[in-house]
This record gives structure tokens, sequence and C-alpha cells, in this order.
């Protein structure tokens, strides 16, 4: 294919072209075969079997793919952080779309329960999101906590 070009070269480009492609497609896997080819390509100076070198690529690649996989840390399942409260900044209507701050942000925001309204200025739960509005509830105040409490 390249008579004139030593194999460690080729193997070089290969993981340096990949390793390119993983800055943008953040992608562990694209990463380590990346990583795993530079690795290959020193190995093939000594090593001049090819099939020796393919072999230490794909080992070296399940390895890394493992490791590279095992650090990117698992995401909650609703993607949200651990701070469920927001302020409501636009009261949100009935079935409408209100506007909330959120962990330092402004948010879209839909109530879950789409026939109540809650004004501006209540404290809403964040139990959601769909694309970028967040599902929230009303969070009830102490007096709702008092008016419904068993006589």
């Amino acid at each position: 294919m390249f008579p004139n070009l030593p194999i460690y070269l080729l193997w070089l480009t290969g993981g340096l072209l990949t390793l390119v492609v993983s800055l943008m497609a953040p992608e562990p896997t694209i990463s380590a075969l990346g990583i795993a080819a530079v690795i290959t390509a020193i190995a093939a100076l000594s090593i001049t079997n090819i099939s020796v070198q393919f072999l230490i690529w794909a080992v070296l690649a399940v390895i890394m793919a493992l490791i590279l996989r095992s650090m990117v840390p698992a995401e909650s399942a609703s993607g949200l952080e651990d701070a469920p409260e927001a302020q409501v900044q636009i009261t949100i209507p009935r079935g409408g779309v209100g506007e909330v701050s959120y962990e330092g942000s402004y948010w879209s925001a839909r109530c879950q329960i789409s026939d109540i309204a809650i004004a501006a200025g209540e404290t809403v739960r964040v139990v959601g999101r769909t694309g970028n509005t967040l599902m929230v509830l009303p969070v009830p105040s102490a007096q709702d906590l008092r008016d419904r409490a068993p006589r």
C-alpha cells in the first residue's frame, strides 16, 4: 500500500489522526483506539511481524477502552444535579412554560401536573428534564401542610 513508509509511521499517523477525531467526538473508545495505535507504533520499531502488531493493537485497545470508560462518571437517571429545588422567576401558567432559577442559571420550566399554575417567587422541586425544559412540581408551603393536617 505505502511501500516507502515504515510501518511504525503508519501506526503513528493513524493513532494521531484518531486522537484528533476523539477531540471532536469525545468518546473514550475512540481515544483508546488512538492511544493503542501510538503505543503499537512504538512497539513496531522492534516487532516487524504485522500480525503481532495487530494483536498488540487489539489487546491494548480493549484494555485502554475499559480503563477510560471506567473513568467516565455515571450520569444520574434524570441528568440533573443533586439540588432538586428551584425558584420560579416567571409564572408557570397551567399547561404552559415559565422560567425558574436553578443552580445559578435560568431554565424554561413546565409543571408536571398540567392543570396547576405556579406563581413567581414560589419554590418548586425539579423532577426531570425534557430537552432544555425542566419538569417541576410545587413544593407545599408550611401553611399548606398545616391546612392539610388531620384535626
